[in-house]
């Protein structure tokens, strides 16, 4: 015999001796069918045993140790767990039964049936893992049927290969009872689905409404419970025919329903810190993280410590984190979430450890859980009406609030005003309108275009802003005010500045102090008399003046003025104050009072100015009374703190001629007589006369001071500009000067030299220097893409001007007004002028370098040529006169002192420019000599600023 047919003899031997005693050790259990039963629970029928995946049927029926419970924990990813009974139909039935497996997410499930020979009466491949459409019939449970015909004594094995907890629910149940029970949990999940899917379009809906964040993450949240509840039972992969990734999404689903629950405590729990709420966040991101774990026990396992960690940690947090306005919406959706905590708890421990929960169980837990959802619903509506009644405290405490202000604002004795900083009026109270004598705020509001119509003197508006930019706010400030019908009076008041979005508004209240300004002088009084001296004021003598000189006209009567200026009246004043100035005025007043009685009238004019109108007789007696006043002011002694001062006056006498037509002209002739009596050693009497060639020169300043303010007035003048081009290193955007240029009447452009001496002389050129900074302001501001490009620009100021603190707040006011960086402003002053006004110039200068600003000093070496004073003054830059700088190059001792100059500016750290570069010579000799900067017809020449071009 053949080795190969003996092997197969023994064998065939072997089965034959163990074959019965090993069948009949492991006998399988038999579960009679009879006809009452429509319904069995077959798990704890069975009997178990785990193997490795690769046995197949035919090796399972050998085996022995088969034992009567299911295994617990996990199988090892080479295991499966095979599971046998014998189903024993006892009558002969024409039902048909469906043998159902009740856990979807089994990733493989081989079922066999064989008839009491063990030959196979069919077989299936179900699974999670395996197609949808292959299973017997089309359900999210794995369902076989067993007709009439496969009925009798029949075997059942089941071999189930899955890395989940082993959670086996196993039942055999008749066609009727089947369809029985799938209707009922239809019924289920149409209650459950209904019920949430009504609970998420509620508050979706209610959400595009009332935009409460809360409605939102409830709706989100219902609609993930629901999904996943559907995803966990296998409707959903009944629905898309796909079961692969159960497991996968319901830890997704679940991960997302924990930041959606934690969105909606954390809305009704406020005050929860920022460190929480991630903490919070992080465990439902690492919930849905955890669907990536490809062994679904450790899935399940990790997702429900993730879980049961958030649900402790909203508990705690709900504990110590509530309000007191909301304990009602607090303590219900803490006992919601204790439910729904408790019942997670519950039913994970279960699955995990493969327990088989009944289907009352599951429906106490199904009704539990949409009960606890309810309760959160009930919670959100609690803590939106707690939101509900917050608002309207608020509204009603703001309506409140409102009503005091509006009574405050309506009953205020003071006026109260809302402006923009350009002047425009916003809002005005009735103490406001009988201030300025109108008589509504509607009427004061369309009236006043701009608040500087409040004001006698429209540029104290102007100076007012400058204050508040640099202090902040005004208080108390005495100014005196216009009303409606052009009275002036005194008011006081107190403003700043608050923004409100992106606007700014000047907020503002004034009162009426008149009274303490007149003291006991009436208003008729203060409108002819000056309030100090008594005597009358400029503006009724004017008047005065004006009616006498059309009588004269008339009846060709004498009319005489003399023009009065104090000598001396300055030292008064800067040596004990102005209080002793005061003082001094009003006792000089009335001894000149004295001296001109009824003869004449005599007025204050200025601060230390007096006028009297002489007319008919006592005109010609002009001269006699003018030599009274003379020596009246020679003999006048001044005493002050143990020290006397005496005075001298200069009196210019003007008679009326034919060819005078106005009190202006009159005055003006008058005004030149005392300046020539002053010119020719003070303390005299000049009379006007047309052929004075001293007179002529005067008049002819006064023609250009007449000419400026009209310039002035009517924006006359022009703006150029000058480039500068950088000698020692390349220099990106625009670098200049900016120059000044006047039209005549025939618009011909009037050089500077010709006006400003003019100027300098009578104090315009402060008002100059403000048209300068604001015209050119506004230019720069109506420029972005210039304002953008450039790098300096100097402006000249002259010495007066740094001794004006009205200028400074003026300039401060228009840096803020249009926007302009300071960093870009180079302000230039002259040598001679800054010494001589040292503290002035000093205080100016330190006030915008702490803005950014930058300081010039111009035409160095002319003046005085002090070092020690370079020193003193904190400047940037130095302005080499050009005097030096045009003959460099035939001059040596030019050439010294440019050198001179530039090594003294370098190592002091300041820049060096030098003017009238007036070649290209030049221009190489002073790069040579470490200048900085030239300035002249060499590199360009003045051109207008509206036709401004680059540096080539």
């Amino acid at each position: 015999m053949q080795p190969k047919s003996q092997f197969l003899f023994l064998y065939l031997l072997l089965m034959t001796l163990f074959s019965a005693p090993l069948y009949a050790e492991n006998k399988q259990s038999i579960v009679q069918i009879s006809h009452s039963d429509s319904r069995l629970n077959l798990l704890n029928r069975m009997s178990w045993m785990v193997t490795d995946s690769h046995i197949q049927l035919s090796d399972t029926q050998l085996l022995e140790n088969w034992q009567q419970t299911l295994p617990k924990g996990p199988l090892a990813s080479h295991q499966s767990i095979w599971g046998r009974l014998e189903l024993d139909f006892n009558y002969s039935s024409q039902h048909s039964y469906f043998f159902t497996i009740g856990n979807p997410q089994l990733d493989y499930v081989d079922l066999y049936l064989l008839d009491d020979k063990n030959r196979i009466l069919s077989s299936y491949l179900l699974g999670a893992n395996r197609e949808f459409d292959k299973r017997p019939i089309n359900h999210r449970l794995f369902v076989v049927p067993l007709t009439p015909s496969q009925q009798g004594r029949v075997k059942v094995y089941i071999k189930i290969t899955d890395d989940g907890p082993l959670v086996v629910p196993i039942e055999l149940s008749t066609q009727a009872s089947t369809l029985a029970k799938e209707q009922l949990v239809l019924v289920a999940i149409g209650y459950l689905g209904g019920g949430l899917s009504l609970l998420a379009a509620y508050f979706l809906l209610t959400y595009i409404f009332l935009r409460s964040p809360i409605r939102f993450w409830f709706a989100i949240s219902c609609g993930l419970y629901l999904l996943l509840s559907l995803n966990i039972s296998g409707f959903i992969a009944q629905l898309i025919g796909v079961s692969a990734y159960i497991s996968h999404t319901n830890n997704a689903l679940f991960g997302l329903l924990l930041l959606s629950t934690a969105k909606v405590c954390f809305v009704i729990l406020e005050r929860v810190p920022t460190f929480w709420r991630y903490c919070s966040y992080l465990i439902g991101f690492l919930t849905i993280f955890s669907s990536l774990i490809q062994n679904s026990y450790q899935q399940i396992t990790g997702a429900s410590f993730l879980a049961l960690l958030e649900g402790f940690l909203l508990i705690v947090l709900a504990l110590f984190y509530h309000k007191k306005d909301k304990a009602l919406p607090n303590l219900v959706g803490l006992i919601a979430l204790t439910i729904i905590s408790t019942i997670s708890i519950i039913q994970v421990s279960l699955f995990i450890s493969g327990t088989v929960i009944s289907n009352s169980v599951t429906w106490f837990f199904t009704l539990a859980s949409v009960g606890a959802i309810m309760m959160i619903a009930l919670a959100i509506e609690a803590h939106e009406r707690v939101l509900v009644k917050r608002q309207q405290i608020k509204q009603q405490s703001a309506i409140t609030d409102l009503q005091h202000f509006y009574d405050l604002f309506r009953n205020s004795a003071e006026g109260l005003y809302t402006s923009t900083l350009d002047g425009k009026l916003i809002s005005v109270n009735p103490a406001m309108c009988n201030l300025f004598g109108y008589d509504s705020e509607e009427q004061l509001i369309e009236s006043v275009t701009n608040t500087s119509q409040f004001y006698a003197e429209p540029r104290d508006r102007e100076l007012l802003l400058g204050e508040l930019y640099q202090n902040g706010k005004v208080i108390g400030k005495e100014l005196r005010g216009l009303r409606k019908d052009g009275s002036e009076f005194w008011f006081c008041i107190s403003t700043q500045i608050k923004q409100e979005n992106t606007t700014k508004y000047m907020f503002g209240s004034i009162f009426d102090i008149t009274e303490r300004k007149q003291s006991n002088i009436s208003l008729e009084f203060l409108a002819t008399h000056d309030s100090l001296t008594g005597v009358f004021n400029r503006r009724e003598f004017e008047k005065r003046l004006s009616n006498g000189l059309q009588e004269a006209q008339k009846n060709n009567s004498e009319l005489t003025l003399l023009y009065m200026d104090l000598d001396q009246f300055k030292v008064v004043n800067d040596t004990c104050g102005h209080k002793a100035g005061d003082v001094l005025i009003k006792q000089l007043a009335q001894k000149l009072q004295d001296v001109v009685q009824d003869k004449g009238l005599l007025a204050r004019l200025g601060g230390d100015e007096f006028g009297v109108l002489l007319l008919g007789d006592n005109a010609q007696m002009a001269y006699l009374l003018a030599n009274k006043l003379l020596n009246t002011v020679k003999e006048f002694r001044f005493i002050w703190e143990n020290r006397i001062f005496t005075l001298g006056v200069s009196i210019g006498q003007v008679p009326w001629f034919q060819d005078i037509k106005t009190p202006e002209q009159l005055l003006s002739m008058a005004d030149s007589a005392c300046y020539l009596a002053k010119e020719m050693g003070r303390n005299q009497i000049h009379t006007y006369s047309f052929h004075d060639k001293q007179m002529q020169r005067y008049e002819s300043e006064i023609t250009w001071v007449s000419d400026i303010n009209y310039a002035l007035q009517h924006d006359c003048f022009v703006l150029y500009y000058q480039h500068y081009q950088s000698l020692q290193k390349s220099a990106s955007g625009h670098h200049y000067e900016i120059l000044l240029r006047m039209l005549d009447q025939d618009n011909n452009i009037i050089a500077p030299n010709a006006f400003l001496p003019a100027a300098e002389r009578y104090n315009l050129t402060s008002k100059i220097d403000r048209w300068v900074v604001e015209h050119y302001f506004s230019w720069l501001q109506a420029n972005p893409e210039h304002q953008e490009q450039l790098t300096r620009c100097n402006i000249n100021l002259s010495g007066h001007s740094l001794a004006d603190k009205d200028l400074k707040l003026f300039i401060l006011n228009a840096f803020e007004k249009h926007s302009i960086p300071y960093h870009k402003i180079c302000f230039e002053i002259t040598e001679s002028m800054a010494i001589v006004k040292m503290d002035e110039t000093l205080e100016f200068i330190n006030t915008f370098h702490r803005l950014g600003c930058q300081f010039s000093l111009d035409d160095f070496g002319s003046g005085f040529s002090s070092y020690s004073y370079l020193k003193t003054l904190p400047v940037d830059q130095v302005k080499i006169d050009g005097s030096f700088v045009k003959d460099i190059l035939l001059d040596p001792i030019d050439m010294a002192m440019v050198n001179s100059i530039n090594d003294v500016a370098k190592a002091m750290g300041m820049e060096t420019v030098a003017e009238f570069v007036e070649s290209s010579e030049i221009l190489v000799e002073l790069g040579k000599m470490g200048v900085d900067y030239a300035q002249g017809y060499g590199v360009a020449k003045p051109t207008s600023l509206s036709e401004f071009s680059s540096l080539s």
